[in-house]
């Protein structure tokens, strides 16, 4: 619901600027989107049936060991997927710099270009604590109170999300679109089936 949600913003932005770089862009992010969607939610049945609940809490509870090492599969898809919903590095078609020139929000200034990179890094955040929430025990760990641990792992995966942006360079969008499709989706069923098996 929430990447329907950016992606009508996203176009309706891209659209409403009548500009033609712009509209492009935001085409471009919506298939993207679209594509990430499904391996994103096949990633996270592995959680659910080593949890056998959908609630959170349950999830965390269920985490004696971590399932980054039970289900390390799971999360390279749901992490490399979630970089692409939230159009982070190397998934950042939208502000394809040489090609777009920056993307879909270059009519914009002021407040309303502020808002859509302060959507970008509330995106970042949510997808850190989502991140440490299922993969890294959220908010368990020896010692230091549990909100502590909380915010160091959500702090641990922002940087890494930060790291990754200031490291590898952009890819095109056919690479985009075939790591989706021919990659990362049967990979996430595999995943599934193994997880199933076991």
């Amino acid at each position: 619901a929430m990447s329907s949600i950016t992606s009508l913003g996203i176009f309706t932005g891209g659209w409403a600027s009548y500009n033609k770089y712009s509209l492009l862009s935001s085409m471009r992010v919506v298939s993207q989107l679209v594509s990430y969607e499904i391996p994103l939610i096949l990633s996270l049945v592995g959680v659910v049936m080593l949890t056998g609940s959908l609630s959170l809490d349950e999830m965390v509870n269920a985490q004696n060991v971590p399932f980054i090492l039970l289900q390390p599969t799971g999360f390279f898809i749901f992490f490399i997927a979630s970089l692409a919903e939230i159009s982070r590095s190397p998934f950042d078609l939208l502000e394809a710099d040489s090609e777009l020139v920056a993307g879909y929000n270059i009519e914009y200034s002021g407040m309303k270009f502020a808002t859509f990179y302060l959507t970008e890094y509330c995106e970042a955040i949510v997808l850190s604590t989502l991140t440490a929430t299922l993969f890294l025990g959220g908010w368990q760990g020896p010692w230091l109170p549990p909100l502590v641990w909380l915010l160091l792992k959500i702090t641990l995966v922002f940087s890494l999300i930060v790291w990754i942006r200031a490291t590898l360079p952009g890819l095109r969008i056919d690479q985009v679109m075939g790591f989706a499709w021919k990659f990362l989706l049967p990979l996430a069923v595999l995943n599934i089936l193994l997880t199933g098996s076991f």
